[in-house]
């Protein structure tokens, strides 16, 4: 059983790996000078992620903003359980996105869990003078399969 159980985890972590490397890519260029007000939105795509139980990792979930903000925007992942530490990402510099790709990540380190679990947690956008929220689901199952199909869903 250990055996599958750490496949399993391996399969997890190219996936996720993979995913991030395909959707997280640098924003568009800066607005200009002179360029109309900010006008963002952060897109809910209802995210949910499963990993197994008793396994510490770095969770992350992919930030997608539609519009154009002209201040720095920062990304944190809030209300996480305890004993999970948000990491803080780097910083998204002014731009534009049409919201297909993603602009950046909120993530946190999670501690092992020995129970099957289901969390909500907040995906928190803010340019200082405006900050915007999303739910995100988090679900620790040794039946991953299970988990995402049946899992927390917003």
């Amino acid at each position: 059983m250990t055996g599958r159980r750490n496949l399993a985890r391996s399969v997890i972590g190219v996936a996720a790996g993979l995913a991030l490397a395909v959707t997280i890519g640098p924003p568009t260029a800066a607005v200009a000078a002179g360029a109309s007000p900010a006008t963002w939105r952060l897109i809910d795509l209802h995210q949910r992620f499963c990993t197994p139980t008793d396994l510490g990792r770095i969770i992350y979930f992919p930030v997608f903003i539609d519009g154009t903000w002209s201040q720095e925007l920062r990304v944190r992942l809030a209300d996480t359980p305890p004993g999970f530490e948000p990491t803080p990402g780097p910083n998204v510099p002014p731009g534009h996105s049409d919201g297909p790709g993603s602009v950046g990540a909120a993530s946190a380190w999670m501690p092992p869990i020995p129970v099957k679990s289901e969390f909500v947690l907040t995906v928190r956008v803010t340019s200082g003078s405006r900050t915007q929220e999303v739910s995100v689901y988090l679900g620790i199952d040794d039946d991953w399969l299970n988990c995402i199909n049946n899992g927390p869903r917003g």
